[in-house]
């Protein structure tokens, strides 16, 4: 297998952007359209389904700024204003009740231990059914356990500043939920917020996760993940359908993947990357 990190790197070089300005508008599309929405729902303008839907939407969406900011991926070539990805991670993270910085590190992890011992996405490990039904529910219930959360915070060494912002974020969570029930908003806060949330990150979650992992028995830098072909995949997944290119150059932007893909695909194929279909081991059925 030949060694073509020099050539890769430099490939990811050039397709990352001083600020990724694409991802601050996802971020800020996601947040506007989930707030608007809702407005618009609670006003009687938009029939109740529509702003779910749309809602749903944005949640799914939302991940995708937190995971490039959690790889520093929004400024990636500028340590004067690094301090953005932390900003982008944080307001792309609430809404999906997850806490930027105790995902990042445990994400570092994931990169590093991807489908060995000590990765720590196991709730994504295993049959697609059990997955789907068991595993990543309880996991994302579990992201509103206050024991956890502090658990995360020491098992992944935070900083004190960072566990500070962990814990406030937390517990401004934690008061917004409660706030809104006392002031008898239940309803809306499960039809507007917690269904889209669960049904948006669940999905998230098997497209990030099972999805280009899966068997999650291989490693090494080209078969730790894998390349899904299909037609709308990109549009559908965010591009992370490309999943191999971020594990490969994770401080390339998610919206630069194809062309990155598109520069490597020789060299992938040469090293025997996993370039399939929708399913993982079928045939690609787009190019």
């Amino acid at each position: 297998m030949e060694s073509t990190t020099r050539f890769e790197a430099e490939v990811a070089r050039r397709h990352c952007p001083v600020i990724a300005w694409p991802t601050i508008m996802l971020l800020a599309g996601c947040i506007a359209v989930w707030s608007l929405s809702s407005v618009l729902a609670l006003a009687g303008v938009v029939p109740l389904w529509l702003a779910m839907a749309l809602n749903t939407v944005a949640l799914y969406a939302i991940y995708t700024p937190l995971h490039d900011a959690s790889h520093g991926a929004v400024v990636p070539r500028s340590k004067t204003l690094g301090g953005v990805n932390t900003v982008v991670g944080t307001l792309a993270a609430f809404p999906i009740f997850m806490q930027f910085h105790t995902h990042r590190k445990s994400h570092f992890i994931h990169h590093a231990k991807t489908n060995a011992p000590g990765d720590p996405d196991t709730f994504l490990m295993g049959n697609f059914w059990y997955v789907v039904l068991v595993k990543t529910p309880w996991t994302m219930i579990n992201q509103l356990n206050a024991l956890k959360v502090w658990r995360a915070c020491t098992s992944l060494k935070l900083t004190p500043s960072e566990r500070l912002q962990t814990l406030a974020a937390y517990a401004l969570t934690i008061v917004l939920l409660v706030g809104l029930v006392a002031a008898g908003f239940g309803w809306e806060l499960l039809t507007l917020w917690l269904i889209p949330w669960f049904i948006g990150e669940h999905v998230m979650e098997v497209t990030f996760g099972w999805f280009p992992h899966h068997d999650h028995t291989e490693t090494g830098r080209y078969r730790d993940t894998r390349i899904s072909l299909f037609p709308g995949a990109e549009l559908l997944y965010l591009q992370q359908n490309l999943h191999l290119i971020h594990h490969m150059l994770p401080t390339v932007p998610f919206y630069r993947y194809r062309a990155v893909f598109e520069e490597l695909r020789p060299t992938l194929v040469r090293n025997g990357a996993r370039i399939e279909g929708f399913w993982p081991g079928s045939r690609p059925t787009a190019h």
